[in-house]
């Protein structure tokens, strides 16, 4: 498995910094795993936390994801170990100028996902520190399987790009098939998907380095203008629980 040559690459650098690469691999190899991708009715999937307490959890919906590698079905599976092999991890050194960094074979963030149809993800930034290795999350990474007509007006489900001031998206990247999106995480790399009205696929990949950074390995959602205000409290409360506690508020939207 190779990056395709003729791949291209577009640079954001505000709020932070954002390479979005585009046709990155053979379009014939992405077709044929693509074909390899469970039903959303598979029982590989997990579903996450659709309740919590008894109630909604306003903070994403109806996302389906496959975290153990193991599970995955074999082309994804080697997809996914391509990303983490030293080969693919130069390039993307090479890229971003960002120098040791490893990837984190634990899969600790990291997997498949399905958005189904009304799923959503409020804005968010990423964990920040792995609990158990404890390197910084530096870079965020998502590979994009959909449709090849996706479109930003029909489909909705764009990875929108926020600043700190959580007044407007600065940016939409459409989830297009075979893109790479790779940002920079840090506390205010904030981000998040919309209500999607069609399927939408992507794996999502990190890559971690030594260095200080905040103690926390869940995402710290935080409210847009137009979302109910618990929002930002349940979103820290929940950022800074330790594993399997789950948070106390979440309330129905």
């Amino acid at each position: 498995m190779k990056i395709n040559p003729n791949h291209k690459i577009t640079f954001i650098e505000n709020p932070y910094p954002v390479w979005v690469i585009d046709n990155l691999l053979d379009g014939n190899l992405v077709d044929e795993i693509k074909k390899d991708w469970p039903d959303k009715d598979s029982p590989l999937w997990h579903s996450g936390y659709k309740e919590v307490n008894g109630k909604k959890n306003i903070l994403e919906q109806r996302m389906l994801a496959i975290s153990d590698l193991e599970k995955m079905p074999e082309n994804i599976g080697d997809l996914v170990r391509f990303f983490h092999d030293e080969e693919f991890l130069n390039n993307i050194k090479d890229i971003t100028g960002i120098q040791d960094i490893e990837a984190d074979k634990s899969m600790r963030w990291s997997g498949m996902r399905t958005m189904l149809p009304e799923s959503y993800q409020l804005i968010h930034s990423d964990a920040r520190k792995h609990p158990e290795n404890k390197l910084r999350k530096e870079l965020t990474l998502l590979f994009y399987f959909n449709k090849k007509d996706y479109c930003k007006e029909r489909d909705q489900g764009c990875l929108e790009i926020w600043d700190d001031s959580m007044k407007e998206a600065k940016h939409e990247l459409e989830p297009l098939n075979n893109r790479l999106v790779i940002f920079v995480n840090s506390d205010t790399s904030y981000h998040g998907v919309p209500t999607v009205k069609s399927e939408r696929r992507a794996i999502t990949f990190s890559y971690l380095k030594n260095g200080e950074a905040t103690e926390r390995n869940k995402a710290l959602f935080v409210g847009r203008p137009q979302d109910p205000k618990e929002v930002t409290k349940i979103g820290k409360e929940r950022a800074f629980l330790k594993d399997k506690q789950k948070p106390k508020g979440l309330v129905n939207q």
